[in-house]
């Protein structure tokens, strides 16, 4: 599968040279795993032969990654050097198509309230991945503070001062859905400290209240926020649309993608689908064969048996295989049974093949050839029907 990752804020013109958000250009990262540093989504990765990516965002991603994208940059720098990643020019494709993102965002923008609900369930996503990540993003603005202006420096005050009072009773609680505000409206608008203060309190109580919404001032408030994340979100569907690919972006705009796909009769999109049951064979059925760094997901990609893996995957989108405990367990039984099968198989053969062995001077190779090549054939059909089991397998034990 060919597939473009986005590159956040994309589209976006406004953004400030000096001291932006460590965010801007970078690809998505795993909402399900945080180390020491964001990490890439191998689920998705694992399921791509070719990415296509921006072109300026890559080199900026490779040359000068933040702190907390390192290991998102060296997946990626690896992923380019065995040739699978291709650049494109997003921003040259989004101006050739100016006129019809406008006109996107006017119909958009047209009824507002109908982008409450995504906005309620972005902001709540972003939330679990923040307090995931919360070591790494209190670090990044550290960072970004001190290298900033003052403006830049106010805000990192405002987010270290939320993260500060929060606690795991509190969490979502009034307070935190102010700070989650405050950090989306500062990295996807670009805005300052006092601006993006005061838009995270109007669109925060914009949000609750139905009543405020109908206020100028919350309303106001609501569609300038609102008006970022589709402009974002529509330069990703433009850019699919022109290149001819399915697109990943990060899981909090989810919601809005399932807007407007529900719009054109478009359940969800297949390459979710696809990571989507990925992911839970990693996490339901087989935990312990996740891939989960650089060098394994170089080993799935380059196999041979990966066509395996994603016809099981895919198989799996369609509702033929479900995974849950009892695939782990009938995959475990018939792999079991298959290795015995393969003892029998090499007893006998030893036993069959133990004349060849006493003929002088050639005896043992000989032996060795003969049940090499009628051993392994069979052999590997015995293995056959779990092929992608044997190959998470080597890889797992291979780093263990």
């Amino acid at each position: 599968m060919k597939l473009m990752l986005t590159s956040f804020g994309i589209g976006e013109s406004s953004a400030p040279t000096r001291g932006r958000s460590m965010f801007r250009g970078m690809p998505p990262v795993s909402f399900r795993l945080v180390s020491e540093a964001f990490m890439p989504d191998y689920e998705l990765l694992v399921l791509c032969d070719q990415v296509v990516m921006d072109e300026s965002s890559f080199q900026q991603l490779i040359d000068s990654p933040a702190r907390a994208y390192s290991g998102v940059a060296d997946t990626f720098r690896a992923l380019k050097a065995e040739g699978r990643i291709e650049l494109v020019d997003f921003s040259s494709v989004l101006r050739a198509n100016s006129d019809l993102l406008d006109k996107m965002l006017e119909h958009d923008m047209s009824v507002l309230d109908q982008w409450v609900v995504p906005l309620r369930e972005s902001l709540a996503t972003w939330s679990q991945f923040s307090r995931m990540s919360m070591h790494i993003l209190h670090e990044a603005e550290l960072l970004h503070a001190q290298s900033s202006d003052s403006a830049d420096a106010a805000h990192y005050s405002l987010h270290t001062a939320a993260q500060h009072r929060l606690s795991d009773t509190a969490f979502q609680s009034s307070e935190h859905m102010r700070h989650v505000l405050l950090h989306e409206i500062s990295h996807l608008m670009h805005t300052a400290g006092n601006d993006a203060s005061y838009l995270s309190a109007m669109v925060e109580d914009a949000l609750r209240s139905s009543e405020k919404r109908k206020r100028r001032e919350y309303r106001s408030a609501l569609r300038d926020v609102l008006q970022s994340y589709l402009a974002y979100v529509n330069a990703n569907l433009v850019l699919a649309r022109e290149l001819n690919v399915p697109f990943h972006d990060r899981l909090d705009f989810t919601p809005f993608y399932s807007m407007k796909f529900l719009s054109v009769g478009i359940p969800e999109d297949d390459a979710q689908k696809g990571r989507k049951q990925l992911e839970r064979l990693f996490t339901v059925a087989f935990p312990e064969l996740a891939i989960q760094d650089t060098s394994a997901l170089l080993k799935v990609l380059n196999d041979k048996r990966i066509r395996d893996l994603r016809q099981l995957i895919g198989d799996a989108v369609l509702g033929k295989v479900q995974f849950d405990e009892h695939f782990a367990k009938s995959v475990l039984a018939e792999v079991l049974g298959s290795e015995r099968k393969v003892t029998r198989f090499r007893n006998i053969l030893g036993y069959l093949t133990l004349p060849i062995g006493f003929i002088p001077g050639i005896g043992t190779p000989a032996q060795k050839v003969v049940e090499e090549a009628i051993g392994l054939p069979v052999m590997k059909k015995m293995k056959q029907k779990h092929r992608w089991f044997y190959m998470l397998s080597e890889i797992a034990d291979s780093r263990a």
